[in-house]
């Protein structure tokens, strides 16, 4: 099997980090010109001598890309010719493939990523081969397309030099990726061609040979196989596409995987969001690892390394810190102010906007604030406002949702024509954003960072830009934050909830939503509650853990007092400074009994008469 040292064979533990996509430049193809000899062999496909080649190879240009360039030496042999003897081969299916199926899940990603997604594995030098399952004339046979082991191993190793991981073969021979063609009378793979693109790649598969082909001057060495190697030839061919069988397989494991990224970034998504709020510290656990890093050549034992570790580690503040009556301890990051949006149309025609909710909360307003219980503090620092359009003001939702323009919980309603609706958003994307001692925007003030939240905001985002204001215009716009998602996320739901439901499970009463205004309000709140919840429930279910924990060591170190003191009395005499009491006389016929029953416990009898019990008793009687 292929491994990932690094991490765990075929399935590696999961990483919270989320890797940064990898964007190669893009690059311009063209067709190669027909072949009449050269010695730019990168360009072409090899041909025999000087003439001309009938297969036009489509290449990269020789723009410069990203990717690290490391390309296998060039295969000698000319289009048709045999494979050398006892030459190792995997087919070109497992090879595209390969990080879906055979990469655990800390490394899978970003190897996709950087060598294989949007066809980057066809961008580097390739021998290919092709094989049929005989040299039959059968029009129907369609050629497996092959590449040498050795070419797997070195692309294995550019990626380890390029992204510092360790990916080897551990195949036996006779495996998926170690298949060994032999001189034996039975079909071996011949040279295709070597490209270095997808296009280059397709053409040489539809111009492939046909199974009866033979190049020009080779020998007619033609024996008959026995039937021997005529199974283990069809035993090799069905172990070579076994990728391909699985290609739902494949396909099933990127949607697992696209999956689980989506719901690593909302996770992330939340701790972010408390980064802002002073909730949580960025770059605490580089600071533990860069000290685990300075301590590797100190010459320390594990032990006693990893306890230096965890000594500097309990110097640092706390990564994450929640006290409801203390303000908070972290400096915001960035300095964000966050903006809700939240935007409601006819239902009958969404081309008329009726209503723009804007809800704004400045951290640099609360870093200094007590934040009470759950946040509650907090609550009131959001600065709400409310739009109505005045072409549409008299619509009114009734049959999908139930419409109430004119109930805004957070202030006064702003009547605005539709060609003025675009201006009075941007307004509130800069200083003093929406504050209400009713000055006119800043255009002079320093940009802040701004970070858009909705609930399912995907819809608001494609509404704004209907009335002519596009938030990715905003040079200043940090990150958008979806409540919807974070919700889920927190709860660990497959499907999304309302808002209606979200502000219910956080006990945040929510009077008159699907009025603009007001839902804008309390996704805003929603997402300050969702924040402190996530620590907060973090922190509980830690309490819990080491209450177990103590109460499970103290009870395992009373059974042991226990057991040790039952194993001291019991033999015990009262120590050296006892004298040994007063001389005990047993005067009743029944203690003797007592005595006996005592003594025959303590020194089981060899035999059952009643003499060979009584004999020892009554010696010491």
């Amino acid at each position: 099997m292929l491994s990932d040292k690094t991490g765990k064979k075929r399935a590696g533990g999961a990483d919270t980090s989320v890797p940064q996509p990898y964007n190669p430049p893009w690059q311009y193809l063209r067709a190669s010109d027909v072949y009449n000899g050269g010695s730019d062999d990168e360009m072409i496909t090899r041909g025999g001598g000087a003439r001309a080649n009938p297969y036009a190879i489509v290449e990269a240009s020789k723009g410069e890309s990203d990717l690290p360039v490391v390309n296998f030496e060039e295969c000698k042999l000319q289009r048709g010719q045999l494979c050398e003897d006892r030459e190792s081969f995997c087919s070109w299916q497992s090879v595209k493939t390969y990080p879906y199926v055979n990469i655990g899940n800390i490394h899978r990603q970003k190897v996709a990523e950087a060598f294989f997604d949007k066809g980057r594995v066809f961008e580097r030098s390739w021998d290919f081969f092709y094989l049929y399952r005989s040299a039959d004339a059968n029009p129907k046979q369609t050629p497996f397309i092959l590449v040498t082991t050795k070419q797997l191993e070195h692309f294995l190793k550019t990626i380890n030099q390029s992204l510092m991981i360790n990916l080897t073969v551990e195949a036996p021979e006779d495996s998926q990726f170690k298949v060994m063609f032999v001189d034996d009378g039975t079909s071996r793979p011949r040279y295709l061609g070597r490209t270095n693109s997808k296009i280059g790649f397709e053409t040489l598969r539809n111009s492939c040979p046909a199974s009866y082909f033979k190049p020009e001057g080779e020998e007619n060495t033609f024996r008959a196989a026995s039937q021997k190697s005529l199974e283990a030839l069809k035993g090799k061919i069905d172990m070579m596409p076994l990728a391909a069988k699985s290609k739902k397989a494949t396909a099933q494991v990127k949607k697992r995987d696209a999956r689980m990224a989506l719901q690593k970034e909302w996770q992330n998504s939340i701790k972010r969001a408390q980064r802002y709020l002073g909730l949580r510290l960025a770059g605490h656990e580089k600071q533990i690892n860069a000290f685990r890093s300075s301590l590797m050549g100190a010459g320390l034992r594990s032990k006693d390394h990893e306890a230096a570790v965890q000594a500097a580690a309990s110097k640092l503040a706390p990564s994450t810190e929640f006290d409801p009556n203390k303000p908070v301890i972290h400096e915001p990051e960035g300095s964000v102010v966050f903006v809700c949006i939240d935007i409601e149309a006819n239902e009958r025609n969404a081309k008329q906007i009726t209503e723009i909710g804007i809800a704004t909360l400045d951290t640099e307003d609360i870093k200094d604030m007590v934040p009470g219980k759950f946040g509650v503090n907090w609550l009131e620092a959001i600065r709400a406002r409310h739009f109505r359009i005045n072409e549409y003001k008299s619509v009114v939702n009734t049959e999908f949702v139930s419409g109430c323009a004119d109930r805004f919980e957070f202030g006064t309603s702003e009547f605005i024509d539709e060609k003025d609706a675009a201006a009075a958003v941007a307004s509130c994307f800069k200083a003093p954003f929406s504050k209400p001692d009713g000055l006119p925007a800043d255009e002079d003030a320093p940009k802040r960072n701004i970070v858009l939240v909705g609930h399912d905001v995907g819809a608001d985002i494609t509404y704004l830009k209907q009335i002519g204001y596009d938030i990715y215009n905003l040079i200043n716009l940090l990150e958008i934050q979806d409540t919807a998602s974070m919700w889920r996320v927190l709860k660990r739901e497959t499907n999304p909830r309302n808002l209606g439901q979200v502000l219910t499970e956080l006990d945040i009463t929510g009077w008159n939503l699907h009025n603009a205004g007001n839902d804008a309000a309390y996704t805003l709140q929603a997402m300050i509650r969702i924040a402190i919840k996530h620590l907060v429930d973090k922190q509980i279910a830690k309490q819990i853990r080491d209450k177990e924990i103590r109460e499970r060591n103290a009870k395992s170190a009373k059974t042991v007092k226990i057991k040790e003191w039952e194993k001291e009395e019991g033999w015990s005499s009262g120590g050296e400074n006892s004298d040994g009491g007063a001389p005990r006389t047993l005067r009743k016929a029944e203690n003797h009994g007592s005595m006996l029953h005592l003594l025959c416990q303590l020194r089981p009898p060899t035999t059952p008469t009643m003499h060979g019990e009584l004999q020892p008793v009554l010696a010491v009687l």
